[in-house]
């Protein structure tokens, strides 16, 4: 079926891009520093004949407006959140949100805990706010040098094969190459401005709904090491590993991403 037809939306505060398909209970997907709305093809195929199935591109993603802050908080990304599923009628949803995603729908369990139905983290990272301050304006300050002078598409050629795993196929790297070289430069510098200030145990807790995380084996951006002290902060959360993946679990092996969204669906169903 393809990706659905990228849609529009006002908010109180932006006009935002997003994709969606079929109808039930909202299965909502948020996206990382990479790519955005695009990333859930084969979730919007998978699960829509079950589920309202729907992406949104945050701030500054896809054909979204951007913050007026170079820094917006994880706040303002769960704020951006909220009003979208207000202006979509969606007073409920299950939650699946990768990398800093991750952070997104933890912190918004924790800021609307009546609104979730379920929560799953896709390789979620950290955050550099447990990091010194100094060396996060270093990396904010590399990283814009970096994409300055390399450009989008540059960029996407170097970062896209250190992402995926040793043995990702030559079409997964060029599809990975191909999303991110569309990304939009301000956008994606405001969400590692973000990211680099962002810290997640400052939203974890206790899940009080069906909870899932997930981690990849070739992972160096969310390492093992990294979704295990996440879901110790999480106690009762469902940890799992997916083989053979580096961090872009969305191109790399979806199949075995929605195999394992479906097991966990259908137990809470």
């Amino acid at each position: 079926m393809g990706l659905p037809t990228l849609q529009e939306i006002q908010t109180s505060e932006y006009r935002l891009s997003y994709r969606e398909r079929g109808s039930g209970d909202v299965l909502f997907f948020a996206h990382g520093m990479g790519c955005g709305s695009v990333n859930w093809e084969t979730q919007y195929e998978k699960f829509s004949d079950r589920y309202r199935v729907i992406g949104w591109d945050a701030p500054g993603y896809g054909k979204s407006t951007d913050f007026e802050t170079d820094l917006p908080s994880v706040a303002d990304y769960v704020m951006a959140m909220a009003s979208f599923l207000d202006a979509l009628g969606v007073e409920r949803a299950h939650l699946v949100g990768h990398s800093y995603g991750g952070i997104m729908v933890t912190a918004f369990n924790r800021a609307f805990p009546d609104r979730v139905q379920s929560l799953t983290l896709a390789q979620p990272v950290v955050g550099g706010g447990v990091e010194k301050q100094g060396d996060r304006e270093k990396e904010i300050k590399k990283r814009a040098v970096q994409i300055e002078k390399m450009g989008m598409r540059v960029y996407a050629k170097h970062h896209v094969p250190r992402s995926c795993a040793p043995n990702a196929t030559e079409d997964v790297i060029a599809k990975g190459i191909e999303l991110t070289a569309k990304m939009r430069q301000a956008g994606y510098l405001r969400q590692f401005r973000s990211l680099k200030h962002a810290n997640i145990f400052e939203w974890t807790s206790k899940p009080k709904v069906p909870s899932m995380v997930v981690s990849g084996e070739f992972d160096k951006t969310a390492g093992k090491k990294m979704v295990e002290k996440i879901a110790n902060e999480m106690p009762g959360i469902r940890h799992e590993e997916i083989k053979d993946i580096g961090h872009m679990i969305y191109l790399e092996r979806p199949e075995r991403l929605n195999e394992l969204l479906e097991s966990f669906l259908s137990e809470i169903a």
